[in-house]
């Protein structure tokens, strides 16, 4: 199995995970000839799916959370928003189950390199990036050895971190391009309209409800909206921070791509001590996938590959299944294990080969 751009959908690969449209069946795995389904791919806005050719079979690209489980808290998270938009109450009972479900597995999966690569058409961002902030906010709770009650405080509150954002014009949420000065003060009230919606729930804790308020305030006190500084800082708003921003950059926005997941953990490094936490930093990237099984890359032998498995605490020596040679020509494939073979390392990230590859 692999992880390709839809803009390179060929006749002999078949659909390796289902596909999902408004909670039902839009594409069911084992489908040959994925590629007639372009046009509709692309007007739901899905630029990403699973597939399994030759090259690919036999890599498995682990969960750490199922597909099931996913869907079950995105649609307890709709019904949620929906039901606010409805009648003004937030019923934080409809979201009891899939969070028990969600902790019972991130708190009982192995120690593995994580990649949440969802599936997800355009309609569902919001939706999509709550459910994977909360997971990766999971992450560095269970480093930190948080009790359950707290690892559920946490995932309460960041499954409602941009509650807020139901309350902003669509039109400035989405904008393609940059926000003017009027705008971004606009957007930037979604912290505070969160909080103050989720304040009217007496069944959610302080510590839950903050989250809304300040997951965008920086530990150099230059976030927003009051400008706090680190020893200000609740930590569930920290490690939220971080989840907050590593899967925004990692997903495809109305104004941008996403981002490979080396220059968003690059990015998160490169700003501790400024934007975020250096120790939350820390226990986040140690858990992160530099490279993502099923991801494509270019070696600097000038082959490209497809990671067939990671190494533990080696992010950037995963196994390789060499696919094409120096000149583009498809071999018979073979593996390469990078901790083995130090003279080669990986040089670009399937992100950055679409710009000038076609696999």
């Amino acid at each position: 199995m692999r992880l390709i751009s839809t803009d390179y959908l060929t006749s002999d690969m078949m659909l390796a995970k289902d596909i999902y449209y408004e909670g039902r069946f839009l594409l069911k795995a084992g489908i040959t000839n994925v590629n007639k389904y372009l046009g509709t791919l692309n007007n739901i806005g899905i630029r990403y799916i699973y597939i399994e050719d030759d090259s690919s079979k036999g890599i498995e690209i682990p969960d750490l959370i199922s597909d099931e489980t996913r869907r079950q808290c995105q649609s307890a998270l709709k019904e949620t928003l929906d039901n606010f938009i409805s009648n003004c109450t937030i019923d934080i009972d409809n979201l009891r189950n899939p969070i028990e479900n969600l902790l019972s597995e991130i708190i009982n999966s192995e120690e593995i390199l994580v990649s949440l690569n969802d599936i997800n058409v355009k309609d569902d961002y919001t939706l999509a990036h709550s459910i994977s902030t909360t997971v990766y906010s999971l992450l560095i709770a269970k480093k930190l050895n948080y009790s359950y009650t707290l690892m559920e405080k946490l995932a309460e509150g960041t499954l409602l971190h941009d509650i807020g954002k139901i309350l902003i014009d669509n039109k400035v949420l989405f904008k393609e391009g940059s926000l003017d000065d009027e705008e971004f003060k606009l957007i930037q009230q979604h912290t505070v309209l969160g909080y103050n919606l989720l304040k009217k729930n007496s069944l959610l804790s302080e510590a839950s409800r903050i989250i809304s308020l300040s997951h965008h305030e920086r530990v150099d006190g230059l976030g927003y909206p009051n400008g706090l500084r680190a020893d200000e800082l609740h930590e569930f708003s920290k490690i939220t921070t971080i989840a907050d921003v590593y899967d925004a950059l990692t997903s495809d926005r109305c104004y941008r791509s996403k981002w490979p997941a080396r220059k968003a953990l690059d990015y998160l490094i490169e700003n501790s001590g400024i934007r975020f936490d250096t120790e939350l930093v820390t226990l986040f990237t140690q858990q992160i996938a530099v490279f993502p099984n099923g991801s494509t890359v270019r070696l600097s032998d000038g082959c490209l590959g497809i990671i067939e498995k990671q190494n533990a605490n080696m992010p950037l020596r995963p196994i390789v299944r060499v696919i094409r040679d120096q000149e583009g020509s498809i071999i018979p494939y073979y593996s390469i294990d990078l901790l083995s073979e130090l003279s080669i390392t990986i040089i670009e990230s399937e992100l950055e080969i679409q710009n000038r590859s076609s696999l």
